[in-house]
């Protein structure tokens, strides 16, 4: 796929790597949907990019659910034109173990904020690609929330695999690829490194190539890569 003026959806578009991607993507012409549920942090990244020269709209989501999901393609849709790609950002939430106390409560919970959503986006996106005959690209993208010598949750890169793999058979006979990324260790979400350096760490720019690399390669599909450094 030629990036330069797809429109390309990024979901957490607020968040360091969804900036890191977003800032990136921009440099390569894309259109980009800016997506996230913080107002602030969606402005920044939306400021970021038009200092970049890039072209993009920031959309908040208020909810989460499948209409506001929905809605929001639609939005998109009437604002940018055909969209091609979808940056599907999976926050790598830690799963409980079998025994640990509460564990089915918690594991409730993180399919709630983090599995639901995620899978939402997915459908929504694709079946949008299916009714408007798009040649599309879905780049499921995990990040872990611990630190950075932590590699990521195996049961959320177990996930995403399976997801990837799943949607990308479903997805084949309408020519919508389907990719995955999982870094094996991740930054904390919470540091945030200065607005010029976003690409300066070694692994967000190992994430940020990867995501573009599959969604250039037109023969790329049902995989995943790990980024590493080193």
């Amino acid at each position: 796929m030629n990036i330069a003026q797809s429109v390309i959806v990024i979901t957490a578009a607020g968040s360091p790597m969804g900036k890191a991607i977003s800032l990136h993507f921009a440099s390569l012409g894309a259109k980009l949907a800016l997506v996230d549920v913080e107002a602030d942090r969606l402005q920044q990244t939306q400021q970021a990019c038009l200092a970049a020269g890039g072209n993009s709209h920031p959309f908040l989501l208020e909810c989460q659910d499948e209409v506001s999901i929905s809605n929001l393609i639609d939005r998109v849709h009437h604002r940018f034109g055909t969209i091609d790609v979808l940056i599907n950002y999976w926050f790598g939430s830690d799963l409980p173990t079998l025994f640990s106390p509460s564990s089915v409560d918690q594991f409730c919970r993180s399919m709630s904020e983090g599995a639901t959503p995620f899978f939402i986006f997915g459908k929504q996106a694709a079946n949008y690609m299916r009714v408007h005959h798009c040649e599309g690209v879905i780049v499921n993208l995990a990040a872990n929330l611990i630190n950075t010598h932590q590699p990521i949750n195996n049961g959320s890169k177990a996930m995403i695999s399976g997801l990837t793999q799943s949607w990308a058979k479903e997805l084949a006979e309408f020519n919508i690829r389907v990719g995955g990324v999982v870094p094996l260790s991740f930054a904390h979400e919470d540091d945030h490194p200065p607005l010029g350096n976003l690409l300066s760490q070694p692994l967000q720019y190992e994430i940020v190539r990867s995501a573009e690399y599959i969604v250039a390669n037109d023969y790329f599909n049902g995989r995943m890569i790990e980024a590493e450094v080193g």
